[in-house]
């Protein structure tokens, strides 16, 4: 919420529309009462004690009340690997489509989830695509740096919507390659920004927004279905003749992948589909 407020209050006029940004134009819900904690208490050391935070479970608000809160813009991290066949509602495509449900008609949303929920190929996963499509918009997908939640092992990517408008069969989606974000990794230390992650951040924002063309390696436009994978990896074609350090690098990320999926219980993902396990979790 600190980046948005300070975002926001970049915008504001007066001093009393900053007011009432910090009182009335931020809310958020969060499930762990520490994290709740610490969440309140980052927002007061940034000289704000006004906003709307609640400890609760978001996936039982109702998100016609919620909606009454007026957000135009939502900026969600849902808890990752939680869904199972059992229990559906965890998945990751379940926040985004409850997100978008309580969102102003034409707002903004974006969320950073796993690659995995974007690939979405059980039947229930599906469905929750088919159904966000049905009443919102995918914008595109862009895939994040592999070391983003650096030493968890999670391959993120950034999903952008628009809320309440139903996704048109023609539209066009941008999918777009940003593993190289100019952050570098350091031992014991994480992420760090690079010389040259302010040009290339700016020139995503330029290729996102129209302002310049970009090579198919780092955007493809394509429209997309329910049951594609959200992923500029699924749309992309490359017919560049490989080298062998392209063969090693392609080998080494799916094995980075399929370790990643098998870490999140997807492994299934993997097996034999005709007639295995696959099809019965797929179920």
């Amino acid at each position: 919420m600190i980046p948005a407020m300070h975002r926001m209050l970049s915008m504001a006029d007066s001093e009393a529309q900053k007011k009432s940004i910090k009182k009335k134009q931020l809310h958020g819900f969060e499930l762990q009462s520490n994290m709740f904690a610490v969440a309140c208490a980052n927002m007061i050391l940034r000289r704000d004690g006004n906003s709307n935070l609640e400890c609760c479970d978001f996936l039982a608000k109702n998100p016609a009340q919620v909606q009454l809160k007026g957000a135009t813009v939502g900026l969600m991290n849902p808890p990752y690997s939680q869904g199972t066949k059992a229990d559906p509602e965890q998945y990751e495509l379940s926040f985004i489509e409850h997100l978008l449900d309580s969102l102003t008609v034409g707002a903004r949303a974006a969320v950073i989830v796993p690659q995995s929920s974007m690939t979405g190929k059980s039947k229930v996963e599906q469905a929750f695509k088919a159904s966000i499509m049905n009443h919102h918009t995918l914008e595109g997908v862009i895939t994040c740096n592999t070391e983003t939640f650096y030493g968890v092992g999670v391959n993120p990517v950034i999903a952008v919507f628009t809320a309440h408008e139903s996704h048109p069969k023609d539209k066009v989606c941008k999918f777009i390659d940003f593993r190289d974000d100019g952050y570098e990794t350091r031992a014991h230390v994480g992420l760090v920004e690079g010389d040259s992650a302010k040009d290339k951040r700016q020139h995503l924002l330029d290729v996102w927004f129209g302002r310049t063309e970009a090579p198919s390696k780092f955007c493809v436009e394509s429209t997309v279905q329910p049951d594609d994978e959200w992923l500029h990896s699924f749309y992309y074609f490359n017919d560049e003749i490989p080298t062998d350090a392209d063969f090693e690098k392609a080998i080494g990320d799916y094995l980075t992948f399929e370790f990643s999926m098998v870490m999140q219980n997807r492994e299934y993902l993997f097996e034999d589909t005709k007639g295995g396990k696959a099809d019965e979790e797929a179920e």
